[in-house]
């Protein structure tokens, strides 16, 4: 028999709200995004998410949802505890063994639209069970429902195109910014690029870069573009070679940018390095 304290389904709309907490607590959790599109944050790290997105949520965490659409942001949520995990599970298949085999605090994955169809529908099954008349075989037919799409969503997580999951849940971190930047700054680098990269809104990205460091994304490139002229003016670089490489443009440029941030030009700041040499 289940005890419907180990499971439940709910459908979530975003009508009047443009973020949302979900706890996971106890349950293992999984969000199937019907309509719309949104954020999903977990600590520092961001996902973007739209129609047909499954979000995985293992227990004792905690995510912030952000919608992002224009129409109503709709979610199924389905929650389960790991004794029913057990309880749906057989001699050939543990599926509590099986989610913890998922290295997810918060995991986005993306079905094929054949999978993504039969979740959606079992789901939607589910969340209005309650509505239907009949009860014949009640049980029996929630723990295979149950089961159904459990497996339909594991299968979904071991098979997924690795390119695919990889572009499409890509998390979004300050630090993957900082890295990026670092590995990339005698290149031209631009929000456009980074929205691009991270697959997140350049907004998000803005907002977010300044809330953690305080700086502008613009102004912190510049701040690294420097600090590296300067190591490569310690180096005996040319200063031509120098705005080159750092991709400031013309010297004009490394000139007023320099004096602007550290109130001596690059060639007095040779000179003053070249009395300790």
């Amino acid at each position: 028999m289940l005890d419907r304290k180990d499971y439940f389904v709910s459908e979530i709309k975003f009508d009047n709200i443009k973020t949302k907490k979900i706890k996971s607590n106890k349950y293992y959790k999984i969000l199937f995004i019907l309509s719309g599109d949104c954020y999903v944050k977990l600590k520092n790290k961001y996902q973007i998410c739209s129609t047909d997105s499954i979000i995985l949520i293992s227990p004792n965490n905690k995510i912030d949802i952000e919608s992002k659409s224009k129409k109503s942001l709709v979610i199924y949520e389905l929650a389960i505890t790991v004794e029913l995990l057990n309880k749906l599970s057989d001699e050939e298949v543990d599926l509590a063994k099986s989610f913890n085999t998922v290295p997810f605090e918060c995991t986005v994955i993306d079905a094929n639209t054949e999978t993504n169809m039969l979740i959606k529908n079992i789901l939607k099954k589910i969340v209005y069970i309650k509505e239907e008349n009949y009860k014949f075989a009640d049980n029996l037919y929630i723990k295979n429902t149950l089961s159904i799409v459990l497996v339909l969503i594991l299968r979904s997580c071991i098979y997924a195109d690795p390119k695919q999951k990889a572009k499409k849940s890509k998390p979004f971190l300050i630090d993957d910014i900082f890295a990026y930047i670092n590995n990339h700054i005698t290149e031209e680098i631009s929000l456009d690029h980074l929205e691009k990269e991270f697959y997140v809104s350049k907004f998000h990205i803005s907002r977010e870069f300044k809330k953690a460091t305080g700086l502008t994304l613009h102004r912190y490139i510049v701040k690294t573009k420097l600090d590296l002229c300067k190591r490569l003016i310690e180096e005996d670089y040319s200063l031509t070679d120098i705005s080159q490489i750092c991709g400031i443009g013309s010297y004009n440029n490394l000139f007023r940018a320099f004096k602007k941030e550290f109130g001596i030009t690059p060639k007095e700041y040779y000179n003053e390095i070249k009395k300790y040499k």
